[in-house]
């Protein structure tokens, strides 16, 4: 992987905003509501994304054609410490006939947003090639480490990295996807160091991609993200339903995921990630709760704030592209 890795000053980082106070319901797999729309978002950008359930996806950048494969979870049950009496997910079926671990396999870049197993999937990791280049957290980027990826470059907050296609030698070569890695959640204690976020560049006029799995940012780093990527972001990969264990919030979403895209300068396109529709089981399952906010009323808090129909939200089928 050809890469250059600088890092941007940034203000000190600071907790997120506190999370809106929304009554809690029991967890479930609920399916979210399409928003009705009389137009899509058009593909100018070139770019194909394809939702895989959970916190993974696929993506194909049109200018750099970079294959980016993000938090992959593709073979398997979801457990954490290898305990599933105390917790074991389990995804829907993908939709269409691509065998996606071979998919994969293709990819020029795997993209590692935390070092927990819903986004370190150590059975999917240990079956992929271990020459793909990853880029991730710096705790992630240690879980590859340790499962043989030869080339496994850490991002601290607003540090980047470029990518190009496997193979591609041409240094000169105009179009290489830049990855700004932002301050993503805090997993941990409150000294512990942040997760990450992450904005996608394809090139200098392709599309922009902001993608963090739990609605947990730094709002100064994101904004300095923002400005290394040239002030704009067309697309947020985001939850949009809030997700706590025993009232202590773990992913956020509805008014806090329309304030991300605020912060963001209100991109046009917003695909949900669907990481709380999972079959679950466990003893820990049934400390899980959610605010309920669908698609649907997540589009309606966007028409609240920015106006009726300036954001368009796409809910994703697992296993099935999305062209914009």
């Amino acid at each position: 992987m050809t890469s250059v890795v600088s890092d941007v000053r940034v203000p000190a980082s600071r907790a997120p905003h506190a999370r809106a106070s929304t009554p809690r319901r029991p967890w479930r797999g609920a399916t979210l509501t399409r928003r009705a729309s009389t137009t899509e978002a058009s593909a100018t950008l070139k770019t194909q994304y394809t939702y895989l359930g959970g916190n993974s996806w696929f993506a194909q950048l049109g200018v750099s054609g970079v294959k980016v494969l993000c938090d992959p979870w593709l073979v398997g049950d979801l457990t954490f410490w290898d305990l599933p009496a105390l917790y074991t997910g389990r995804k829907a079926s993908l939709e269409g006939s691509n065998d996606w671990m071979r998919v994969a396999e293709t990819a020029d870049v795997i993209l590692l947003s935390q070092s927990w197993e819903d986004h370190c999937h150590k059975p999917t990791l240990r079956e992929l090639p271990k020459d793909i280049p990853v880029v991730g957290s710096p705790a992630a980027v240690e879980v590859a480490k340790e499962l043989g990826f030869s080339n496994a470059t850490p991002l601290k907050a607003n540090a980047q990295v470029r990518v190009r296609p496997r193979g591609d030698t041409d240094e000169a070569r105009e179009g290489a996807l830049s990855i700004v890695a932002v301050a993503g959640a805090l997993v941990g204690p409150p000294w512990s160091t942040r997760e990450a976020g992450f904005i996608l560049a394809d090139g200098s006029e392709g599309a922009r991609v902001y993608y963090e799995p739990h609605c947990s940012y730094v709002p100064e780093s994101v904004k300095a993200g923002l400005r290394a990527v040239g002030g704009r972001v067309d697309c947020v990969v985001t939850p949009v339903r809030s997700v706590d264990v025993v009232g202590f919030p773990l992913v956020s979403g509805g008014s806090e995921a329309v304030d991300l895209l605020e912060c963001l300068n209100r991109p046009g396109l917003v695909i949900p990630l669907r990481n709380g529709e999972l079959k679950q089981d466990g003893v820990s399952a049934g400390l899980l709760g959610t605010d309920g906010t669908t698609g649907e009323g997540f589009a309606e808090l966007c028409d609240e704030r920015f106006g009726a129909g300036k954001v368009e939200v796409r809910m994703p089928t697992p296993g099935v592209a999305i062209d914009f």
